[in-house]
């Protein structure tokens, strides 16, 4: 496969075995597809968030931030990512990520409600 030539079929592919395998209890094979899926179309945003919900299920916080870190450089204006760092952050309690995350969240999207309520929590 050439440089910017993605497979979105075959990672569309992966990412819906994933979610079936997590509906069956395996995480480790739905990891390892959800990481072939970015790897196949890394602007798949909805199987980094996937992947990092994995990660935190697991309470590996830091490697879901990570995940969502990746999935910001294809496209750093969309808020998804940017809620579900400032979650992660705050159950890792780094207010300061927490609060520069939801706060980028809530600029990208200032209608969505969820946001808002979530910048009252977090602080």
């Amino acid at each position: 496969m050439k440089e910017h030539e993605y497979d979105y079929l075959e990672s569309e592919d992966s990412y819906e075995m994933a979610v079936e395998w997590i509906a069956r209890g395996d995480r480790e094979k739905a990891e390892a597809l959800l990481k072939k899926s970015v790897l196949l179309n890394p602007h798949f945003i909805y199987a980094y968030i996937t992947l990092a919900g994995l990660h935190a299920r697991r309470k590996r916080y830091s490697d879901a931030i990570g995940v969502l870190g990746r999935a910001l450089r294809g496209d750093p204006s969309f808020h998804r990512p940017h809620y579900h760092i400032a979650k992660y952050a705050y159950r890792m309690n780094n207010g300061p990520l927490a609060r520069r995350h939801i706060r980028a969240a809530r600029e990208s999207a200032p209608a969505e409600e969820l946001y808002r309520r979530a910048a009252k929590v977090i602080g």
